[in-house]
């Protein structure tokens, strides 16, 4: 078999089989058409050995200057098509059977933004919908702000850094949700994560119900057909793609000195929830991580909570008191 037609298979089966998200498709597709560039297309995928895996690692790293985090994604998609192969019988074993590949990546703390920039980030929109303060929204007038497609936009834009911020879910997740999937007497939202699986997510407190009832309110007026729970000014269904335009756009605007993006506020709603002292197991839940390793790099504290935690105890001057006595 051919390289080309085996990663064609391989995409097929990820698409039909395991019904991987389109975002996860792109990234094989990606990845696997550079080793085909790598290799060829029409090589003899059952030929290709280990030293070839190896030679491939080094021009990812030498020729193609890529940074680890892109280095080991790569190699991870070129394995899993190779250790289908194997279970499909078309090669006898993989070229990764035993071959160690240690890709270190360095440490990168989330960037989670601060009470006062999350403040600054919600009282753009707010203030051009002409609302003096975030609290209490009320349904009807939310839904009386918007009297044009520019006012839509801006309440989309408050909504949105709303939901992110308030859930912690993916910029991709948001735009999936469906007015359908809100239980606005529980206060809960169904969310469909990575490979499909389903986690409810809390809407906190009756302000941020009514924010999203006002909105759907406002919406239903533009595209009453559109399933969607966020739309844009054009009435059809947001895409991720829409949703971080105007979560940058809005960061630019109260002049944060960060680019803020969607992942910055999911980094900042577990941020925020640890240092309050919420279980780790249920912020592990609400972000819809399978392990807790990866939820467990969010309990660093900043360096403003460690200097005041650590000033508080005063253990030196204590120590050195009892040491004089």
């Amino acid at each position: 078999m051919h390289l080309d037609q085996a990663c064609d298979d391989f995409l097929s089966h990820c698409r039909f089989d395991k019904n991987l998200s389109e975002h996860t498709l792109r990234a094989y597709a990606i990845d696997l058409k550079q080793f085909q560039c790598f290799k060829t297309p029409r090589s003899d995928v059952t030929q290709c050995k280990r030293e070839d895996i190896r030679a491939y690692l080094k021009c990812l790293n030498d020729k193609c200057n890529l940074k680890e985090a892109s280095i080991k994604r790569h190699i991870a998609s070129v394995r899993a098509m190779f250790r289908w192969l194997e279970t499909e019988e078309v090669i006898d074993v993989t070229p990764f059977h035993r071959l160690a590949i240690d890709i270190k990546q360095p440490v990168h703390l989330p960037r989670a933004l601060t009470s006062n920039e999350i403040r600054r980030l919600l009282r753009q929109p707010l203030t051009k919908l002409g609302l003096p303060t975030r609290n209490p929204y009320k349904s009807q007038r939310i839904a009386r702000t918007v009297r044009d497609h520019t006012g839509f936009l801006e309440l989309t834009t408050l909504v949105t850094l709303e939901l992110l911020f308030a859930t912690g879910v993916r910029v991709s997740e948001l735009s999936a949700v469906k007015v359908s999937d809100v239980d606005f007497d529980r206060r809960m939202i169904l969310i469909r994560g990575k490979g499909n699986r389903e986690r409810h997510v809390v809407i906190p407190d009756t302000d941020l119900r009514e924010l999203i009832l006002g909105y759907v309110e406002a919406r239903d007026t533009l595209s009453p057909t559109t399933t969607s729970l966020l739309i844009n000014s054009r009435g059809t269904p947001a895409s991720p793609q829409f949703l971080r335009h105007l979560v940058i756009k809005a960061g630019e605007r109260a002049n944060l000195t960060r680019r803020v993006t969607p992942h910055m506020l999911r980094h900042s709603t577990a941020t925020h929830l640890l240092e309050a002292g919420i279980d780790i197991r249920y912020v592990q839940r609400l972000l819809g991580h399978q392990s807790i390793t990866t939820t467990q790099i969010y309990t660093h504290v900043t360096d403003s909570s460690l200097k005041s935690a650590i000033s508080s105890t005063k253990f030196r001057v204590q120590l050195l008191e009892r040491n004089d006595n």
